[in-house]
C-alpha cells in the first residue's frame, strides 16, 4: 500500500511542469532539480534510483529599459556570464569550463566558448545539402570511416583517414586500411621533378593513434606498408563489432562521386564531385592520373555555409582534408582512397582489391618494375589522339612517356613515343589496367611457389613509332614492393659544342 502511495505521488509530480524547476524571484538561471520518475522497476519494488533532469534551456537578455551600461555595469557583467553559460549548454560538448567569479570579470570565458568546436548540431541546417541518393550512400559508408594520427616522439608527423576492412570477434582486433603517408617523413619535392630519385623516408616505428567514433583513442600497430601505392595496414584492438568497408569493382571516368572525411572533432565532411583523368607528372605513380574533382557549386555552398556558421563564433575553422579519405559511389561503395589530398588523386578500387588480396594471401604487395611510364592513348587530347590515328592507324594502347635509364626496356629498344598494345598477350588500354595486370602477374608467380626475390618474364607488344613496325619484346624484371621511379636520362651542356653523354639523375645530383 505504501509503494502504491509513493508511486502515485511520483506520477503526480511528473505531470506538473511547475514541479520540475524552481526559479527565484529575480529571474536568475533555473536550478537543477532531481526528479524521481515512476518506472516498471519501481512497481517491482526496485525504485530507489533517481534520474537527474536538467533544467529547461533559458536564453538570458537585458530588458529594454536598461540601456546605461556604466550605471548598470553589474547587470551587463552578469548578462555576459549568463550568455556564455547559455551558449555552452546549447551547442558545446561537456565538460563545461569552470564557472567564473564576479570578482574576476576579465576571465575570458566567452572567448574560450567561442573557440570551442560545436558537437551538438543535430537540429541545425547541415553544412552541405545532400540529395537523398547521396544520403543513403553516405550514412552506411561513414560507419567504417575513422581517423588516425602519427607522431615521432612528441612531434606530430601526419594524419590520415582509415577504413575498417577486417574484424575478428575472437581476438577483438580489427584491420584498418589507410594511406602510408601517415608514417612518411615530411620532405618537400625537389624543384626539378626529373631529378626525383628519393623514395621518401618512411617511419615504420612511428606512434599511431586511432581515433574511434565513440571519441576514444587506441593504439594502431603497423602490419605492412607498400610504397608504390602508398597503402598501409594497421591492427587495432576494438572490443565491439565494426562496420566493414564495401569496395566497388571498378570506377568509371566522369561518374558522380562523394568524398568523405572527418574533421578533427570526428564530425563527418562530405564533398560532391566527379571522377576525372588528368595527365600525371613525371615522378608520380602510374595510377595517379585518376582524380576526384569537387563540384564547384557544392564547394561554394559549403564554404559560404561554414563561414556563416562560424562568423558568429569569432573564428572560421577551415576544412581539413587528409590522405586515405574514401571516394564513394552513390551505392555507398568505395571506388578509391585519396593518395594526395592536395591534388585529389586516388588509388582506384580495382587496384585496392588486388592489393588486399595479395596482402591477405601472401603478406606483401609486390609488382614487376618495367622501367616505363605510360599514358592511355584514349585519354589524350582529341587533337593528339586523332593525329596518331591518322598517321599510324592506332587508336588504343599506352603511349610511352618515359623510359628509365639503364632498364631492360631501354636495352631492348623501347623508346619515348612508342605505343604498347599488350602485356603477356592481354590488351591494355589504361594505366589502371596496366597496374592490375602487373599485380596479377605477381599472383601467378606466388601461386607457382616463387617469392618476392624472384625475377619474372613479361612479354610486351610494342609499336616502334620511329620504324613504324610492331615487335614483341621479352623483359626479365625484378619484383618489388618499393616505389618505382622511372629515371629519365639527361645530358649536361659543358662547352660550346655541347655534350650528349647520357647521365642518370644520381650523376646530375652528384655534379
Amino acid at each position: 500500500m505504501a509503494a502504491e502511495t509513493r508511486s502515485s505521488e511520483l506520477r503526480s509530480k511528473t505531470t506538473r511542469g511547475d514541479d520540475h524547476v524552481e526559479e527565484d524571484e529575480e529571474g536568475r538561471e533555473p536550478k537543477k532539480m532531481k526528479t524521481t520518475l515512476a518506472t516498471e522497476q519501481e512497481e517491482d519494488g526496485d525504485g530507489d534510483e533517481e534520474l537527474e533532469i536538467s533544467s529547461p534551456l533559458r536564453e538570458p537578455y537585458v530588458p529594454d529599459g536598461i540601456k546605461d551600461r556604466r550605471a548598470n555595469q553589474h547587470i551587463f557583467t552578469a548578462y555576459k556570464l549568463a550568455k556564455a553559460k547559455f551558449s555552452e549548454k546549447r551547442g558545446h560538448a561537456p565538460p563545461p569550463p569552470p564557472p567564473l567569479s564576479l570578482s574576476h570579470p576579465s576571465d575570458p570565458t566567452a572567448d574560450r566558448v567561442n573557440k570551442m568546436l560545436p558537437t551538438c548540431q543535430y537540429f541545425q541546417t547541415p553544412l552541405v545539402s545532400v540529395p537523398d541518393a547521396g544520403r543513403k550512400a553516405v550514412l552506411p559508408a561513414a560507419r567504417s570511416l575513422i581517423r588516425l594520427s602519427s607522431s615521432l616522439g612528441r612531434q606530430p608527423l601526419a594524419r590520415s583517414a582509415g577504413l575498417w576492412i577486417d574484424w575478428d570477434e575472437g581476438s577483438g582486433a580489427g584491420i584498418v586500411l589507410t594511406s602510408a603517408h601517415l608514417i612518411r617523413a615530411k620532405e618537400p619535392l625537389p624543384k626539378d621533378y626529373r631529378m626525383l630519385k628519393d623514395r621518401h623516408l618512411y617511419h615504420p616505428g612511428a606512434q599511431v593513434t586511432v581515433h574511434l567514433l565513440d571519441d576514444t583513442t587506441t593504439e594502431g600497430r603497423l602490419l605492412y606498408h607498400q610504397e608504390h601505392y602508398d597503402v598501409a595496414f594497421f591492427k587495432v584492438a576494438v572490443d565491439r563489432r565494426v562496420r566493414l568497408t564495401s569496395f566497388a569493382d571498378t570506377v568509371n571516368i566522369g561518374q558522380k562521386a562523394l568524398r568523405l572525411g572527418r574533421e578533427e572533432n570526428l564530425n563527418l565532411r562530405i564533398t560532391h564531385g566527379k571522377v576525372k583523368l588528368d595527365e600525371a607528372e613525371l615522378g608520380e605513380r602510374h595510377h595517379h592520373n585518376m582524380y576526384f574533382y569537387p563540384d564547384e557549386k557544392y564547394e561554394e555552398e559549403e564554404t559560404e555555409e561554414r563561414q556563416r556558421k562560424w562568423r558568429g563564433k569569432g573564428v572560421y575553422i577551415p576544412r581539413c582534408e587528409d590522405d586515405g579519405e574514401p571516394v564513394i559511389d552513390f551505392d555507398g561503395k568505395v571506388v578509391g582512397i585519396i593518395n594526395c589530398s592536395e591534388s585529389g588523386s586516388f588509388v582506384p578500387s580495382s587496384i585496392l582489391n588486388n592489393c588486399m588480396y595479395l596482402w591477405r594471401n601472401f603478406g606483401c604487395i609486390p609488382r614487376p618494375h618495367l622501367g616505363l611510364q605510360c599514358e592511355a592513348l584514349k585519354f589524350l587530347d582529341p587533337i593528339h589522339a586523332e593525329y596518331i590515328w591518322r598517321k599510324l592507324n592506332i587508336d588504343d594502347g599506352l603511349v610511352v612517356k618515359e623510359v628509365s635509364i639503364g632498364s631492360q626496356a631501354e636495352k631492348v629498344g623501347i623508346r619515348v613515343g612508342d605505343i604498347i598494345e599488350c602485356i603477356d598477350g592481354e590488351r591494355i588500354s589504361t594505366t589502371i589496367e596496366l597496374e592490375n595486370k602487373l599485380l596479377s602477374i605477381c599472383m601467378g608467380t606466388f601461386d607457382r611457389g616463387n617469392d618476392i626475390n624472384a625475377k619474372v618474364d613479361v612479354s610486351v607488344r610494342v609499336f616502334h613509332t620511329a620504324n613504324h613496325v610492331w615487335r614483341t619484346k621479352q623483359l626479365t624484371v625484378n619484383l618489388s614492393d618499393r616505389r618505382e621511379v622511372v629515371e629519365g636520362a639527361y645530358y649536361p651542356i659543358t662547352n660550346e659544342e655541347g655534350c650528349s653523354a647520357l647521365v642518370s639523375p644520381d650523376q646530375v645530383n652528384s655534379d
